[in-house]
């Protein structure tokens, strides 16, 4: 693929699995965080609109970094961006709340919606599907 930003080639399904990997290190602490924080704010347990809002915070944690950076850290630090599948350029803010939407539809059939980027042409997830994205590996770095 070759667009107007430069050089660039679809991220690879293992080089993606890697990014998830790497992002666990910040987004489980930080759940952690909100989790307890909710838990003592509730007096010792966690309620259902502590855990919504916890994982609401998190779910907007995750859409700044792709709004500013086009990817979580895992991604920057493997030089991957999400981008438009049709313009090669940064997506809509409700494209990535659309992707983000995805994220959990493609988690409910045991994870087939992630799978699903091992044998799709484009490297493409339901969530990628959904939002009309596409990861790349930038090769401008």
């Amino acid at each position: 693929m070759s667009g107007g930003q430069g050089q660039v080639e679809l991220a690879s399904v293992w080089s993606r699995l890697l990014a998830q990997v790497i992002d666990l290190f910040w987004l489980l602490p930080l759940s952690f965080v909100l989790g307890t924080v909710a838990a003592v704010v509730n007096g010792g347990e966690m309620s259902l609109g502590g855990e919504m809002m916890a994982n609401l915070i998190g779910a907007l944690v995750v859409l700044l970094f792709w709004v500013e950076r086009q990817g979580t850290p895992g991604k920057l630090v493997l030089g991957l961006r999400i981008v438009d599948a049709a313009t090669g350029g940064v997506p809509t803010l409700g494209r990535f709340v659309l992707r983000y939407v995805g994220y959990l539809i493609s988690a409910l059939p045991l994870g087939l919606g992630y799978l699903w980027a091992i044998w799709d042409p484009r490297r493409q997830g339901w969530h990628d599907k959904m939002a009309g994205t596409l990861v790349i590996r930038d090769l401008r770095r």
